[in-house]
């Protein structure tokens, strides 16, 4: 137990010895047994360790990534001696340091190669052999999927394509196919234009495991190069179709390109072009010219030239141009060149040279004003209108400026415009006198005039002078005026017409059946004062439709031969009763009569009496006055004959300058309250009587209005009517009514039979006329016919009369309209009829015009 324990360790010559106390040594044969077991053992151990120092070995050499150390290599001894896994294990941590540095660096090189993928401005797209995406960039995502989150392991063509599955023709499958790149060009996906470069992911040994998909967009590229071809082809377009000839020359003379106008103007096909050169279209007679133009060819100058061409069939062309030089880093390649023929007007100069003195005379003698100035805009030459029109004499304007003679303003503002002799002295083109231009004369008279300025060329091209020729217009404006206002006024005129037509058949079965019922009613039953406020309104939309009948076609007047003086009188004091404007009237006794409709006439003086007062907010005079007028001979406007002149002068606030020619167009009023019809109806009044209407108005000074009617022939006396209200006659006796409305057949018929009269109803002509003759054939005739005139889809109120005349020339028959362009409803007598009855109508303009006719009363 207390015993040292002994140990054995092997000699140089690898025997053992034993280690201990010699003085306890064992006996000799026991000891060497034991010896040789711990031999055995320590022998077993030995090898053990030297395997699992050979495996460790092997273990750190593979992780190191070399191969197994063999036995050969290293024995035994030295392997427990060198310790290897101490030396291994230190290289190790050697080469981990450096791998860790290594790894750190291509994490940074990694980062820096992540952010150049991502910012690339081509996109990128790494998919597997399965065309799964296996990594992509930004501007792969912006381009096809930005709203897409994490796509990586889907499909690219799902993704790119929009495909469920590839296309059997997918390039990139060649990628794998080959293993080689492909590249194509001008795809077309989204609505966007892409080069695609795709290129092989190959491993260690050399397998494709992917591709590297590049999509370039060059979608602005594509759009540019189209629109460069589109404008090359503009260009080009304009280029061949240019009326001038266009040349390309090369520095040695060749001819590059020509225009079509050029091969057509000299007579050669494109494909003559190669064989000839600009100076074989130089014609030879002009060295001059020929020279100068050489001198341009090489660029010794450039500008504008003027020289001969001959064409291929000897024809000799006189042309002027520009010329510009083409140089490259200094160097002449050319020169390029627009020409013009000019033969003609070459012609015309000379022609205009040496007719000078006979166009001088002629000048004199035309009707138009011409003045002619030299390059200094001072006066030449001036006709006989021109001095009558600016006030100066040819001698006296001689040599002074033409802004000084010929001084023109703004029609509408009154400021000067600039003289047109100026600014074509300054840009050498005719230029027109602007509309609305006024010509003011050295006596201060003003005229309207029109036409142009020319400049005077001389046989080299050069300005000369300028010609200035205008004319009064100052009257034909006037009458265009007047026409375009009578347009606008029948125009209106028609559709009011056609209006008025189909409202008053709607009126006249409102007021029909508002009669009706009055007639039923009790005066002091609440719905009487109903209906009566109705009948009221009813009649107001009465009046307002006669105004659009006054200026329409079928506002024909009916005219009587009266004294318009008391129709003045009594129509200006109404319309100024309640204000505070007064009428002073100078009416003389002798006036003529005149043939008018009382109506119509009256409602032309009140219109222009209330405007008046409308113009004299705190009141004033309205000064009437009337003349006898002999017109001698015509006018645009009148022809000669008697007339009576009336002015109604008011003190008001005038009309604007920019209003007064649009006072009588329908609609226009610059008032906030009325309808704007009121002196568009009086200007159609006084036209339908053959009258003629002026104004005359200054702002803050008041408005004149003037009235030309003509006079009655002879001395025929006014028509009297009395005035003596008439009582209401019970109505007898077979009325046939015709009207093809349902609805003014109804209240007209009700109406009748309730003043007294048996009613027999037919919707047209043919009807009628078979309801007449049935009536006549019976013994019951008809008392009296009422015919609507207008039928449109039948026959009317004329032809139907015709035809009854024809039948029965006894017929008493009644016409009646809304609306005619015929002038029947003013001449009825002349086409038969016996009475005029016109929509709308009440009850009680049926019962005086059926008892009128039926008895012979009037």
């Amino acid at each position: 137990m207390g015993t040292k324990e002994k140990k054995i360790s092997p000699d140089g010559a690898g025997k053992k010895t034993i280690l201990g106390n010699p003085a306890k040594n064992l006996p000799a044969a026991e000891e060497y047994e034991r010896l040789a077991r711990e031999h055995t053992e320590l022998s077993g151990k030995y090898a053990t360790a030297v395997r699992y120092i050979r495996d460790k070995i092997d273990q750190l050499l593979t992780v190191m990534g070399t191969s197994a150390l063999k036995p050969e290599e290293l024995d035994d001894k030295t392997l427990i001696e060198t310790d290897p896994i101490g030396i291994i294990s230190s290289s190790f941590v050697q080469i981990l340091k450096h791998l860790h540095k290594t790894n750190a660096a291509l994490k940074m090189k990694n980062r820096e190669i992540k952010a150049i993928f991502d910012s690339a401005g081509t996109g990128v797209l790494v998919i597997d052999r399965d065309m799964k995406i296996l990594e992509y960039n930004t501007r792969l995502r912006e381009q096809f999927f930005p709203d897409k989150v994490d796509i990586n392991g889907l499909p690219c063509h799902a993704l790119i394509c929009n495909l469920k599955d590839p296309l059997s023709a997918c390039p990139f499958r060649k990628v794998f196919e080959t293993g080689e790149s492909v590249h194509m060009k001008g795809w077309v996906l989204h609505n966007r234009h892409y080069d695609i470069v795709g290129t092989p992911l190959k491993d260690n040994v050399g397998e494709v495991t992917g591709a590297v998909i590049l999509y370039m967009d060059i979608t602005d590229h594509v759009r540019t190069e189209a629109a460069l071809r589109q404008s090359e082809e503009k260009y080009r377009d304009l280029f061949e179709n240019a009326n001038d000839l266009i040349q390309s020359i090369g520095p040695d003379g060749s001819i590059l390109y020509v225009n079509q106008a050029w091969l057509e103007t000299l007579e050669y096909s494109r494909e003559e072009v190669p064989d000839i050169s600009i100076f074989d279209i130089i014609h030879p007679d002009c060295d001059e010219c020929g020279a100068d133009f050489k001198s341009v060819v090489f660029g010794e100058r450039a500008g504008r030239v003027e020289t001969v061409f001959i064409t291929k069939t000897g024809k000799r062309i006189l042309v002027e141009g520009n010329i510009s030089t083409v140089f490259d880093s200094g160097r002449l390649i050319g020169t390029r060149g627009i020409f013009r023929d000019i033969t003609e007007r070459k012609k015309a100069e000379e022609v205009l040279a040496s007719e000078r003195e006979q166009l001088a005379v002629t000048l004199r003698c035309i009707g138009d004003g011409v003045i002619t100035t030299d390059t200094a805009g001072n006066i030449v030459l001036m006709n006989k209108v021109s001095e009558a029109l600016t006030g100066w004499s040819q001698g006296e304007a001689r040599g002074r400026p033409i802004s000084e003679v010929f001084r023109l303003v703004s029609e509408d503002s009154g400021a000067a415009r600039e003289n047109p002799v100026d600014v074509t002295l300054k840009t050498g083109r005719i230029m027109n006198i602007p509309d609305r231009t006024v010509l003011v004369s050295r006596t201060g008279v003003s005229r309207i005039i029109a036409d142009s300025v020319a400049p005077i060329i001389d046989r080299t091209s050069n300005i000369i002078g300028t010609v200035l020729v205008f004319r009064d217009i100052t009257e034909k404006r006037y009458i265009e005026e007047k026409l375009l206002q009578s347009g606008k006024i029948e125009s209106l005129g028609i559709l009011a017409g056609g209006i008025a037509h189909d409202f008053n058949n709607l009126l006249n079965a409102i007021m029909g059946n508002i009669d009706l019922a009055l007639a039923e009613l009790d005066g002091r039953d609440q719905l009487y004062e109903t209906l009566t406020r109705a009948e009221k309104a009813a009649l107001r939309a009465k009046d307002l439709t006669q105004q659009l009948l006054t200026f329409s076609k079928g506002g024909a007047p009916i005219k009587k031969t009266a004294s318009i003086t008391e129709l003045i009188r009594e129509s200006s004091d109404f319309a100024v009763r309640g204000s505070n404007a007064q009428c002073i009237f100078n009416l003389p006794e002798d006036l003529w009569k005149v043939e008018i409709d009382m109506g119509q006439m009256s409602q032309v003086i009140n219109n222009i009496v209330l405007n008046a007062v409308s113009a004299m907010p705190d009141g004033g005079q309205i000064v009437i006055s009337a003349v006898n007028m002999l017109l001698e001979q015509d006018r645009p406007e009148l022809k000669q004959g008697r007339y009576v002149k009336i002015a109604i002068q008011d003190t008001g606030t005038g009309i604007p300058k920019e209003h007064l020619g649009r006072i009588f167009e329908p609609y226009f009023t610059t008032k906030h309250t009325g309808s704007g019809l009121g002196l568009a109806t009086t200007y159609s009044i006084i036209q339908r009587h053959d009258g003629l209407i002026e104004v005359e108005s200054e702002v803050g000074k008041g408005t004149t209005f003037f009235l030309y009617l003509p006079a009655a022939p002879g001395d025929r006396a006014p028509e009297e009517q009395s005035s003596e209200p008439r009582a209401p006659v019970k109505g007898w006796g077979r009325v046939l009514l015709m009207d093809d409305n349902e609805m003014v057949s109804y209240a007209a018929g009700e109406m009748l039979k309730r003043i007294g009269y048996d009613v027999v109803i037919a919707a047209e002509g043919n009807e009628a006329l078979t309801a007449y003759k049935t009536a006549n054939e019976s013994g019951r005739r008809f008392d009296a016919v009422i015919l609507d005139l207008t039928i449109p889809a039948g026959m009317g109120g004329k032809e139907t009369m015709k035809k009854l005349l024809d039948y029965d020339p006894e017929v008493k028959a009644i016409v009646s309209s809304g609306y005619s362009s015929d002038a029947m409803m003013a001449n009825y007598r002349e086409y038969g009829f016996s009475g005029v009855l016109t929509k709308p109508y009440q009850m009680k303009d049926l019962r005086e015009v059926l008892h009128q006719i039926i008895s012979g009363e009037k």
